[in-house]
């Protein structure tokens, strides 16, 4: 009796107690209880993957690979080891569920474009059914071996591209230069997906060098019963005319698709995404259309999703989506009203002095000129601010970042410096004589109220001094790099900063009333804005020295001001009451700089806070690879903050927030990681890229099942009562 004799028989057997065997649920067609399907297709090797319904399984003896095609030599295939089970057919066996690779090598000497490839297999249900052996043949489109492409293409003549399986270009003879240069397929695409959150993915496809990806050939469809892709957010693209398709959009290098999904209660927490697309080796030779099976793990619909099963966003998110769905009137009167909300923040509160002081650079002028070189300064700031967001938007680079050089910032500072000798009198300290007249150029510019010098001054103010990140900033920036729209997001960002603007406006418009006239108390006045553009030149300098050197200095300009200022309105003939109002200016700065001084002393780096031992620690990690690694450890939330010195907000939330003990005790049930991204180097950018944060501060929180919990993490700044709130929710 024959192997095929016995199966029959046991076959026979099994399908009469069938009805017994299987519970009463119903046996699946063959092709659905073990689906195959050739996923991959390279130049010398295929992958042939079997998805394998529950509760059934695959022999991995059963597995045969028929060599009928003598032109095609198909080798032996690499199947992996399956799980050892001892079967009441076939004895001690292995078998595989769920899913099962097979990489087949094969020999293409001739160039053949298109073959047949058989493959045999078997397996049974864990009920105790088991199917017949089964014979699948497939046609496959094959790639020419980049060592017979030339060859082949001189024996097939002039319709060698459609007999390939490629498309060429029109003339042949462009083939010679490019050969060498073709990837087999998995190499030329890479194709990555991440969750978002729980109803939004992140599909990255990375083309090797030369290679572009065709827009309208990408498809996803979900794989997965109660999951479906409701709708791809693709970015701007290269429009090409294709000798093939005509006019095309085409990608080159990488792109992030932002991937809408729908989920049903209930469904699976793992989706299975078949992902279609087709691309060309630039002005030569282009890929078959390509195939992959993608998986994804999602997070828990229940954790992502508010009591009306809705998806709960975050702030910067809920921002985006009003972009996307309000009449754009109203989008600007909403943005302008982030921008007065903004107003007085850190952002904006350090310009504040640099514009009084450009207008106290004048002298004595009406309060129109004031008000115009106001709004010209803000008019730059928004300009530069627009800008900023923008580029960040469309090219995922942040400018005001890329800024924040050493050179940049100690420039910067001495700009700062130069103005303020201006308010003390066109360098009375007695620098050397060449250093006194390049100060006085500056001075004498400025003080000519040259419109051009003070928006030149707005706009580099905006762009080094506040590199600030909120979540209207995030929302409208992530709004440009998700729809690839900059003038809606552009227009936004331009009406949040003039509205950051208005108390720079006030200032100029009230300047002709509350600047005193030419004389002693304008010598005075214009001595305290000098005395601030110092502190500005200290606080800037703060971004690349060490907060202790920064607290020094700051004691020793207020201790040193406390002297010369009093001095200085005495010089100028203050009298009476009002030298009584000096003396207790005087007072406090000697207060304040001892308080300075003291904190330098004890090694506290937080100029607000100089006597605060700030005690929170934080886990350092650098790239993605060492993020996953500490989420994989614990099993607590991990918090991940970004931060670099340069970030006015970090410092301001470190000093203010994280410092606090109540916080400290909060953030005991949390891994604490932080990010330092103040060097903004490759594999910085490449994390700030991953989870698409355009600067910090920015706030991420993972869950236990390590997924991004996006509707929690956060931009921008929270004092220690709305953090603790924040917190709390988790």
């Amino acid at each position: 009796m024959n192997k095929f004799t016995l199966f029959t028989i046991l076959f026979l057997f099994s399908i009469t107690n069938y009805s017994l065997a299987l519970d009463q649920d119903e046996l699946l067609d063959v092709d659905t209880a073990f689906a195959p399907e050739v996923v991959e297709v390279g130049v010398d090797k295929l992958k042939l993957r079997f998805k394998i319904a529950d509760k059934y399984y695959l022999y991995k003896h059963a597995f045969k690979f028929p060599n009928d095609d003598m032109a095609v030599k198909f080798g032996i295939a690499q199947i992996p080891d399956g799980h050892k089970k001892e079967d009441e057919f076939f004895g001690e066996v292995e078998t595989y569920h769920h899913q099962i690779d097979i990489v087949i090598p094969y020999e293409n000497p001739d160039g053949v474009a298109i073959t047949q490839f058989k493959f045999k297999y078997q397996g049974c249900a864990e009920a105790g059914v088991c199917y017949p052996p089964q014979t699948k043949t497939v046609e496959l489109n094959l790639p020419v071996p980049q060592d017979s492409i030339l060859h082949a293409g001189d024996s097939l003549g002039g319709n060698s591209a459609s007999v390939l399986g490629i498309n060429a270009l029109n003339n042949n003879d462009q083939w010679a230069g490019q050969v060498d240069s073709v990837l087999p397929e998995d190499q030329a695409f890479k194709v990555e997906t991440i969750a978002m959150d729980a109803n939004k993915l992140s599909a990255r496809f990375t083309m090797s060098p030369n290679v572009y990806l065709y827009k309208d050939k990408v498809k996803l469809t979900s794989l997965t019963d109660g999951i479906t892709i409701d709708a791809l957010h693709f970015p701007a693209a290269q429009s090409k005319d294709d000798p093939h398709f005509g006019e095309v959009e085409i990608y080159f290098d990488q792109i992030e698709v932002a991937i809408d999904i729908s989920r049903k209660v209930g469904s699976a927490r793992q989706l299975l995404i078949s992902a279609e697309f087709q691309g060309c080796v630039d002005e030569g030779i282009c890929y078959p259309p390509s195939s992959r099976t993608i998986t994804v793990d999602l997070p828990a619909i229940a954790a992502q999703q508010n009591s009306d099963n809705n998806v709960q966003l975050s702030e910067q998110d809920q921002i985006q989506k009003d972009l996307e769905k309000n009449a754009w009137w109203k989008t600007i009167l909403k943005f302008f009203g982030f921008g007065l909300l903004l107003a007085l923040t850190p952002c904006i509160f350090p310009m504040i002095p640099i514009l009084s002081g450009l207008i106290m650079g004048q002298g004595e002028i009406s309060r129109s000129r004031a008000f115009m070189l106001s709004l010209i300064y803000v008019l730059a700031m928004a300009l530069a601010y627009t800008a900023a967001g923008v580029i960040a938007g469309l090219l995922g680079a942040n400018i005001q970042a890329a800024l924040q050089k050493p050179w940049i910032i100690i420039t910067f500072s001495m700009v700062f410096v130069a103005l303020a000798m201006s308010m003390f009198g066109y360098y009375d300290l007695q620098l050397p004589a060449s250093w006194q007249s390049k100060l006085s150029n500056i001075s004498n510019k400025q003080k000519s109220g040259s419109y051009i010098g003070v928006g030149i001054m707005g706009f580099l103010s905006a762009i080094i001094v506040g590199p600030c990140v909120a979540p209207p900033l995030a929302g409208a920036v992530l709004y440009i790099s998700n729809t690839g729209d900059p003038v809606v997001g552009g227009f936004a960002l331009f009406a949040m900063s003039m509205g950051m603007g208005v108390p720079l406006l006030l200032i100029g418009a009230s300047a002709g009333k509350w600047m005193p006239q030419s004389g002693g108390w304008m010598n005075v006045v214009k001595a305290f804005f000098g005395i601030a553009l110092l502190a500005m030149a200290i606080w800037f300098l703060s971004r690349i020295i060490p907060g202790p050197v920064t607290l020094a200095l700051f004691g020793i300009l207020a201790l040193l001001s406390s002297i010369f200022w009093y001095r200085y309105a005495l010089k100028n003939g203050v009298k009476g009451k009002m030298i009584g109002l000096f003396l207790v200016f005087k007072l406090a700065l000697i207060g304040i700089g001892i308080v300075e001084i003291m904190g330098a002393i004890r090694g506290n780096t937080d100029f607000l806070h100089p006597l605060t031992k700030y005690e929170m620690h934080f886990t350092l990690i650098k790239s993605y690879d060492d993020l996953q690694l500490a989420i994989k450890k614990t099993d607590k939330i991990v918090l991940l903050d970004f931060y670099a010195d340069w970030c006015v907000e970090c410092k301001h939330m470190e000093g203010a927030t994280y410092s606090k003990a109540i916080v400290q005790k909060e953030l005991e049930r949390f891994l604490v990681l932080k990010a330092d991204v103040t060097d903004q180097d490759d594999i910085d950018k490449e994390l700030m890229k991953k989870f698409k944060i355009i600067g910090p501060p920015a706030t991420l929180f993972f869950g236990k099942d390590n997924q991004l919990i996006k509707q929690y993490s956060f931009f921008g700044f929270k004092d220690a009562e709305e953090f603790m709130a924040h917190l709390q929710k988790l």
